[in-house]
């Protein structure tokens, strides 16, 4: 895809320990492993972090340090085509993985269907998903 004009940033002063754990597919995945940016609808509304992680299938595997506010009103394909939001990806990394581990009445449950937030170092030292949590 050819990004048109970048109509506006945010401000954005990130938490340096703050990592946004957003509920992705193996698409978004896939995008952050070949061109190193999350995609995800316009102006959605997320605490400043420094860092992202994957989450799909049951599993955290992969994170990376965000570059910088996310850009708005990102046109990615045609012009007539909904404006995104961008955030800018480096140093992906693989971590774990990090296995879900939640349940409830005793049937396993997503950790997160949007995003959740959780620290750096819990990030790096967890083996499950209930570790990410206080």
């Amino acid at each position: 895809f050819r990004e048109k004009a970048i109509m506006t940033t945010r401000n954005w002063l990130p938490d340096e320990s703050l990592v946004l754990v957003v509920a992705g597919s193996v698409v978004a995945r896939k995008e952050a492993e070949e061109n190193h940016r999350y995609v995800c609808q316009n102006r959605r509304s997320f605490r400043p972090s420094k860092w992202i992680a994957f989450y799909a299938d049951g599993q955290i595997d992969l994170y990376a340090e965000i570059d910088g506010p996310p850009e708005d009103d990102v046109a990615l394909g045609r012009p007539d085509e909904d404006k995104n939001s961008v955030f800018r990806l480096i140093n992906l990394r693989t971590i774990g993985p990090i296995v879900n581990d939640q349940s409830r009445d005793g049937r396993a449950v997503g950790w997160t269907f949007g995003h959740r937030y959780t620290q750096i170092d819990k990030l790096l030292k967890a083996k499950r998903t209930s570790e990410l949590t206080d």
